[in-house]
C-alpha cells in the first residue's frame, strides 16, 4: 500500500511539474479571414510571448492576387513606443520590424494585437494561405530568440466564386452526347 501512495504521489508531481512547459510559447500569428475580390481588410497580427520582447522581426509571404496595401502600430504597441516598418522583399513577400526607440519591451502576455496590416484583394483572388515566418524577438540585452510563425487561410465567399469555376467550359466549345458528336 505504501509502494502504491508513494507511486502515485511521483505520478501527480511529475504531472505539476511538467504544467509549466505546456503553458505559453512565443508566437506571432492572425486569424484565418475571408475577402472579397476587388476590397480591402484590415487584418491584426497577434504576439504571445512568454519573454518579455524588445523587438520583433518576421516575413510574410502573401497568396498571388493579395497585396499588403498598408500596416500600423496598434494602441497595444503605442503604448510601448513601438515603430513598425514593412518593406517588400519580391513579388507577393514583405519583411516586417517592431522595435523601439528606447531600452523597453512588451511584458510576458497572451494574445496582444502589436501591427494591424491592410490587404487588397485583385478581381480575379480566389483564396490561398499567407504564411507568417522567419519570426525571430530580441531581449532587452539584444538577444535573438526564436518565435512560432503561422499560416493564415485566406478565403474567398462562395458567392464571389460563383460562375468562375476552375474547370468552366466557353460558351463556344459545344457539348457532346454518348456517341461524342457534338449535341446542339
Amino acid at each position: 500500500m505504501i509502494s502504491g501512495m508513494k507511486q502515485m504521489m511521483i505520478t501527480l508531481l511529475a504531472m505539476v511539474l511538467a504544467l509549466p512547459c505546456v503553458a505559453q510559447v512565443n508566437r506571432l500569428y492572425m486569424n484565418d479571414f475571408e475577402i472579397e475580390p476587388d476590397s480591402t481588410i484590415t487584418v491584426s497580427l497577434y504576439l504571445t510571448n512568454e519573454d518579455p520582447t524588445r523587438g520583433l522581426q518576421f516575413n510574410l509571404k502573401v497568396p498571388e492576387g493579395l497585396t499588403r496595401c498598408g500596416y500600423e502600430s496598434t494602441a497595444y504597441s503605442n503604448e510601448y513606443n513601438m515603430t513598425v516598418v514593412c518593406e517588400s522583399t519580391g513579388a507577393n513577400k514583405y519583411t516586417a520590424f517592431v522595435y523601439p526607440p528606447t531600452r523597453i519591451c512588451y511584458p510576458a502576455d497572451n494574445a496582444r494585437e502589436v501591427v494591424s496590416f491592410t490587404f487588397k484583394a485583385s478581381s480575379g483572388f480566389k483564396g490561398g494561405e499567407l504564411v507568417i515566418d522567419g519570426c525571430k524577438g530580441s531581449t532587452m540585452d539584444s538577444k535573438t530568440f526564436n518565435i512560432e510563425g503561422d499560416t493564415v487561410v485566406v478565403t474567398v465567399p462562395a458567392r464571389s466564386l460563383v460562375g468562375i469555376p476552375v474547370d468552366q467550359q466557353s460558351a463556344d466549345e459545344p457539348f457532346f452526347n454518348l456517341q461524342e458528336k457534338p449535341a446542339r
